[in-house]
């Protein structure tokens, strides 16, 4: 990788040239006359013109370039212009004709161009980059690629600093400047291993023009309609060379590690999947690649220093110092085999199937092992031997062992390769979790001897680890035990090793040895992994059962085949949060949500889960039931009466009579139906928006958030976020009194208005003090009868109020309740007068073959248990105000949050896009619930314009919940999504 560097020693310092000779420039040989700002820049020197023919950027050339490296970039961007659809600078002739001038100024001769101003903003000015940015950006640098394929120039095979072919060179001559002893070591150690691939690849390696800074510094960014940076454009062409394909790949990837904030191994295969798909590389390119990035990021550095040191005036290069070492360490810290792995991944392959291996030599790894049978512990997300939070408890986690050794006989436990696992200790927060197992864990007593399975050499010991080199180039890490060999010692087959040592005193495994195979030069190795990287670690980390003589494989169905079946057999509209690419959530505990990967998520959207997910006493109420009897109501039982007793001790006289059902939409249709038959009147009033369920009864009287027609008279929403003030409010109360007031006069009086107390589906928008005692007056006084929706709302979740219509000061004919009721079981009741059941009664049966069964009784009489024994109604109010506290000032700050809606534990946080008029933020809601899933935490939007953020967790939540939601929400408003 090294040779002749020619470029050394050259006077690099930016051009000795102020803003006002600048001007005088662009005045004189250019006839340009404007404002003058100077811009950042490396080694050039960079001007913004504002003058009244259009905005220009003046580029002086740092001396130690040519006049024909400066006509090289020039034809470069020429060449780029007339095959790329992105933009890019040209260049504009000069007064003379030419289209580079040479200027001769007190401080010396320079070669000056004029250059047409592209409009916007760099990547580097955006925060958060998406994976889809990412890939995009990639996708921009392969297309230049494609372009300057076939572009030629006689200074194209110019001797360029920032060429990666010349990193060695490079550090070697400017790594002695840097003074930090950790820092220049990991500079030249990082690049003399890189070179060494390098060297390797270099011959099947394709050479081609490349611009060799396509970066977040020169890519320009758009914004797309979510508000997300897309890249649209390049600038600065000065690093253009005749170089590796592969680099401009690679530079890319690497800048892309070096951000703040960045995830290095995963952006950086972003990027390469970007690439790939546009310019697809060849295989050792692919292999080329991990030393690329690292040859890139030590040049930077120690390039990036040794400039800061030749100008320590200059911000835009001192700024940019801390970057390059973040950069360094981000990627030197990455094994090259993982890397590798990971690129091909993002190309669509497999890594090579390594050669087959014999294991008939191998001996026991604890003495008998062949001999005693095995019992697979189940420690994934999906397991049933850890129930109720146990997997977060060492003691419950011991137990389960023991429990699955004593029912097989005494066999041996042994823990799974390739197992998510759920007994991960993590805190909630943005960074993915280390969950996927690499290797097998034989559940051992304390001091059982451990032995050498083959021949090998040890490579490492240290307090509770061994790794050993043995056959073929593979690495054998043995862990969870104390070594009695040392680091250079060659051991035998059946010699001991050590002993297993006792559980550390923060892990939550019994004693147990974990046994891990690595294929390569692996020094260092996890034993658990983000699930984004485990498909590439599992490629390197082969399944140790062969070795054992076990079956230890996890056998599990892929996240993508369980998306193809349910796609192929479950109808269309059924449809997914986060398409096209779902979560794959197999667990709930309390308010928290787990991935098949065993992340968790803080649920902030499960209403329906009012005590917390898998709530015990639920639970057992529900087994219980199933043990003794589950049948239709037609039986007399006597839990359909108990529950009925709760339901109407719960809402004001004469609401008293109970019908039993299985769903919010049944209970609203049997609420129309109740009205419609007591009434003898069809028509049915609803409010704007509103959505009341999917029966077609139902569907009809409702005007839903799709704008699918309806026959329902709708009454007008306020509309505080968008500028509704109290006349408006009191217009809208009019035009609802006339509604009712025509149809009487038509006649056509209403039989009922249906409506949410607080309106949900409107995202926790809480309607004005006394707007229903309004229209409920209205409805009354033309016959009809006031049906309040508290599907979603009511049960305590307001905190002040246990049903919603109390805080309007409206006792409502018929009250309809479910979601909540039954925690996730199928439980709805309707709540009536007597009169209205009798009424319906007199021409009507009413049969529900499980709606009432005695399972949904039990569980809605435990779910009413615990609300009331956990106050959780009392948690609502509480946590509520504390979550008006944080987010509150977060919606105040940011432009695009145009109110904070609800009250208690149903809230919403309306978006709203500038425009005359402001518009529903939608697509900004879609891709601010997609960055804050990645951050952990569950929030969809809602609302007519599905652009409010619902927000309507378990009211089992806590402050340090709201905290974490908080922190999120103000890291996705601060840094984009």
């Amino acid at each position: 990788m090294g040779q002749s560097s020619s470029f050394i020693g050259r006077e690099l310092r930016v051009p000795r040239l102020d803003a006002a000779a600048a001007a005088a420039i662009a005045r004189a040989s250019f006839g340009v006359d404007g404002t003058v700002t100077e811009l950042g820049s490396h080694q050039d020197r960079n001007f913004l013109v504002d003058a009244n023919s259009g905005r220009y950027v003046l580029k002086v050339a740092n001396p130690a370039f040519t006049r024909l490296e400066v006509d090289l970039q020039n034809r470069a961007m020429e060449h780029v212009a007339a095959r790329l659809r992105d933009p890019v600078p040209s260049a504009l002739p000069a007064v003379d004709g030419n289209d580079v001038v040479t200027v001769e100024h007190e401080r010396g001769s320079y070669q000056v161009r004029l250059l047409t101003y592209l409009e916007g903003s760099t990547l580097m000015a955006a925060g958060y980059l998406a994976a889809g940015v990412l890939r995009a950006t990639g996708g921009l640098a392969a297309r230049v690629a494609a372009a300057l394929a076939s572009f030629d120039h006689p200074a194209l095979d110019r001797m360029l600093q920032w060429d990666v072919r010349r990193a060695a060179d490079v550090v070697g001559a400017y790594a002695p400047l840097v003074a930090d002893e950790q820092r220049r070591w990991l500079a030249e150690h990082t690049v003399a291993r890189a070179a060494e691939t390098l060297d390797r690849l270099d011959a099947s390696l394709r050479r081609q023009a490349i611009h060799g800074d396509v970066t977040d510094w020169n890519v320009l960014a758009g914004r797309d309609g979510a508000g997300r940076p897309t890249p649209c454009g390049l600038i600065d062409f000065g690093d253009i060379a005749r170089s590796w394909l592969a680099a401009e790949c690679a530079v890319l990837a690497a800048a892309m590690a070096s951000r703040a904030g960045a995830r290095p191994l995963h952006d950086a295969a972003q990027v390469v999947a970007g690439f790939h798909a546009a310019l697809p590389l060849r295989e050792d390119e692919i292999a080329a690649l991990p030393a690329l990035l690292a040859a890139r990021a030590a040049l930077s550095a120690v390039s990036g220093e040794h400039q800061a040191a030749l100008e320590p005036d200059n911000r835009y290069v001192v700024t940019s110092v801390d970057r390059g070492w973040r950069g360094l360490e981000a990627i030197a810290a990455i094994p090259e085999p993982l890397a590798h792995a990971m690129f091909r991944e993002a190309c669509g392959l497999s890594m090579p199937a390594p050669g087959r291996r014999h294991w008939q030599d191998a001996g026991p790894v604890v003495e008998g092992l062949g001999q005693r049978r095995t019992v697979a512990v189940d420690l994934s997300v999906r397991t049933d031997d850890l129930r109720q939070g146990g997997w977060r408890d060492a003691v419950a986690i011991a137990a389960a062992i023991a429990r699955a050794e004593t029912a097989s006989a005494e066999a041996l436990a042994v823990g799974r390769h390739g197992e998510a696992r759920l007994v991960v200790d993590e805190e909630p927060g943005p960074d993915e979790p280390a969950t996927v197992h690499l290797g097998a864990d034989l559940f051992l007593p304390e001091q059982t001897p451990v032995l050498a399975p083959l021949d090998g050499r040890v490579l490492r010991c240290e307090a509770t680890e061994i790794l050993l080199a043995i056959d073929d180039g593979l690495r054998l890490r043995l862990g969870g035990m104390v070594p009695a060999a040392s680091a250079g010692d060659d051991v035998r087959r059946g010699q001991p090793l050590g002993r297993v040592a006792p559980p550390a005193a923060d892990q939550r495994l019994p004693a147990h040895v974990h046994v891990q195979l690595a294929d390569g030069p692996l020094d260092r190795l996890p034993g658990l992994v983000p699930a984004s990287l485990s498909r590439a670690w599992l490629s390197l980390c082969p399944d140790p059962g062969p070795l054992l003589g076990l079956g230890v494989a996890a056998a599990s169905e892929s996240t993508e085949s369980v998306l193809a079946r349910r796609s192929r057999f479950v109808a269309s509209p059924q449809r997914l949060y986060y398409p096209p690419t779902p979560r794959r959530m197999e667990r709930g505990w309390r308010q928290w949500l787990y991935d098949i990967d065993g992340r968790r998520y803080l649920d902030m959207i499960n209403n329906i889960a009012i005590v917390g997910h898998s709530h015990p006493r639920i639970e057992e109420a529900a087994a219980r039931q199933l043990r003794l009897l589950n049948t239709n109501t037609r039986f007399l039982y006597d839990a359909m009466g108990r529950f009925a007793e709760r339901l109407a001790g719960l809402v004001p006289p004469p609401l008293q009579a109970v019908f039993l059902l299985n769903s919010g939409s049944e209970a609203n249709d049997l609420a129309v139906r109740l009205a419609r038959e007591f009434t003898g009147r069809r028509d049915v009033l609803c409010l704007d928006a509103s959505y009341h369920g999917w029966t077609a009864a139902i569907k009809d009287t409702a005007a839903p958030a799709h704008g699918r027609d309806s026959s329902a008279a709708v009454h007008p929403l306020p509309k505080p976020a968008f500028g509704d003030d109290v006349a408006t409010l009191a217009a809208r109360l009019d035009a609802s009194r006339r509604v009712i007031d025509d149809l009487a006069i038509e006649g056509r009086a209403p039989a009922a208005f249906i409506s949410e107390p607080l309106l949900g589906n409107s995202g926790g928008l809480l309607l004005p003090p006394g707007y229903l005692q309004v229209l409920y007056r209205a409805v009354r006084d033309a016959g009809g009868l006031c049906i309040a929706d508290e599907v979603q709302v009511g049960y305590g979740r307001l905190g002040a109020y246990f049903w919603a219509f109390e805080q309007q000061g409206v006792v409502p004919d018929i009250v309809t309740v479910a979601k909540s009721a039954g925690n996730g079981h199928p439980v709805a009741a309707v709540i009536t007068t007597q009169a209205i059941a009798d009424a319906f009664g007199r021409s009507n049966d009413l049969f529900s073959s499980v709606g009432g069964g005695p399972v949904s009784c039990e569980v809605g009489l435990a779910v009413l248990d615990v609300l009331r024994e956990e106050q959780l109604q009392r948690n609502a109010r509480e946590v509520g105000n504390y979550l008006t506290e944080r987010l509150g000032p977060l919606v105040d700050a940011h432009p695009l949050a145009g109110a904070l809606h609800g009250l208690g534990l149903y809230r919403g946080i309306e978006l709203v896009g500038v425009g005359d008029p402001p518009r529903p933020a939608s697509a900004e809601a879609a891709a601010i619930s997609q960055r804050l899933l990645e951050l952990g935490v569950v929030v969809q939007p809602t609302g007519a314009g599905a652009n409010i953020l619902k927000l309507k967790p378990p009211l089992c939540v806590t402050r340090d919940d709201i905290d974490v939601l908080a922190g999120a929400l103000g890291q996705v408003f601060d840094d984009g999504w």
